[in-house]
């Protein structure tokens, strides 16, 4: 189990140093031609979460880019897994036939058990009527963390003020770390 602290002034300038690392480099098995604008505030990553049985807190973490994690702790399975969520706001809209792309550091601290791995929904998601999304995606994260990456383009437009990333944890049982996290408009540059 790794060891808990509170987040230090150290861990913070590695996190910052790996974002923006993160931010120029290039992605894997993405063309190197296309242009990134970003659509979450990739410095100062506001994480929320929404519904019951959650518990976060933020720990050391020497596998994640930065040296420290959020870990949320899902305690038990729920019927409507959207219903306890991880959410990241964006503060930049979304246009129809824009093409958007997560990329995030998930790791399973304790995954639930029977399946040994995490199982959670990625997801970037309008927050009110029709509840549209521009992709869900559903992974099952390891004790090995490692970024997951998800493509999607928006069939409508999506205002800032009403759309999330969204992280469904309703699974089951289980303790998720989330690194770095980079939602991105991505464009052809040719």
């Amino acid at each position: 189990m790794v060891a808990t602290r509170k987040f230090g002034m150290k861990a913070a300038v590695a996190g910052l140093a790996a974002m923006l690392i993160g931010t120029t480099g290039a992605l894997a098995g993405v063309s190197t031609t296309a242009v990134f604008e970003p659509l979450n505030d990739q410095f100062s990553v506001r994480w929320d979460m929404e519904g019951g049985g959650l518990r976060r807190r933020i720990v050391e973490s020497p596998t994640a880019p930065g040296g420290a994690a959020l870990e949320v702790s899902m305690r038990r399975r729920i019927d409507e897994v959207w219903r306890s969520r991880v959410t990241v706001p964006l503060v930049n809209d979304i246009h129809a036939g824009d093409t958007v792309e997560l990329r995030v550091w998930i790791r399973a601290e304790s995954p639930i058990n029977g399946l040994e791995t995490g199982n959670i929904d990625l997801q970037i998601v309008r927050t009110s009527e029709p509840y549209d999304n521009i992709f869900s995606e559903n992974i099952r994260p390891t004790e090995e963390g490692r970024y997951y990456s998800v493509r999607g383009v928006a069939q409508a437009d999506f205002d800032a003020d009403d759309v999330v990333f969204g992280a469904n944890m309703g699974y089951g049982r289980q303790t998720i770390q989330f690194g770095s996290i980079f939602i991105n408009r991505v464009e052809s540059a040719d």
